[in-house]
């Protein structure tokens, strides 16, 4: 290394001499590791886990997921053994009394996709068109509201507080959103709902 590049890599060096020694020394073997990295070539038919190039973006993806990165997961919904797309996902969104902000989904769909009505769309057609604004605060005062108690008959191996929450919650998001929804003209049509809501209270 001549002299020039040793002073401009001294001047450029994030740590002060004074700093300790041992930091540096990480500092340096992380930086002569990177270097090395960048001007590797795998060997012809090395397996992808070991070409250092495709490592590092794969590594560089695990960090965002650690950091939290949201990932929206679609919601599904199988009828009568067959997966459907929905008709309609309504953002579920509400402030409990603590302060806490919660946003989840409820995904709903009609009738049979084997065998779908004129009724079954002019309801997907509602509900996808229909301002579902506010629908998630008017969910949790009414699940605040009429707390689930279990009865007699329930025979639960668990009961807590976080349970019954999630048992009044459902609750309330299936009462609202299905009065929210106009009867069909015709007799007999079914809807189904998915939702990836847990039913947090406090």
């Amino acid at each position: 290394m001549n002299e020039q590049l040793e002073s401009e890599l001294a001047a450029a060096n994030p740590f002060p001499r004074e700093e300790d020694p041992g930091l540096q020394d990480v500092v340096r073997r992380m930086a002569d590791g990177a270097r090395d990295t960048s001007l590797s070539t795998p060997a012809a038919g090395a397996p992808w886990w070991k070409r250092r190039r495709i490592m590092i973006p794969l590594g560089l993806v695990g960090v965002v997921a650690l950091t939290g990165a949201a990932v929206a997961i679609p919601l599904s919904l199988g009828i009568n053994g067959t997966w459907v797309d929905l008709d309609a996902q309504i953002s579920i969104v509400y402030t409990t009394d603590n302060g806490i902000d919660v946003n989840c989904r409820y995904g709903i769909y009609f009738g049979d996709p084997a065998n779908r009505t004129a009724a079954d769309e002019q309801l997907a057609d509602f509900v996808k068109n229909h301002d579902w604004t506010g629908i998630g605060q008017r969910i949790y005062d009414e699940a605040i509201a009429n707390p689930f108690v279990p009865g007699p008959n329930d025979d639960w191996e668990v009961d807590n507080q976080e349970l019954r929450d999630s048992f009044s919650f459902n609750n309330a998001l299936n009462s609202i959103i299905w009065e929210e929804i106009p009867k069909s003209p015709q007799a007999g049509w079914s809807g189904g709902g998915t939702s990836d809501c847990t039913g947090k209270l406090r």
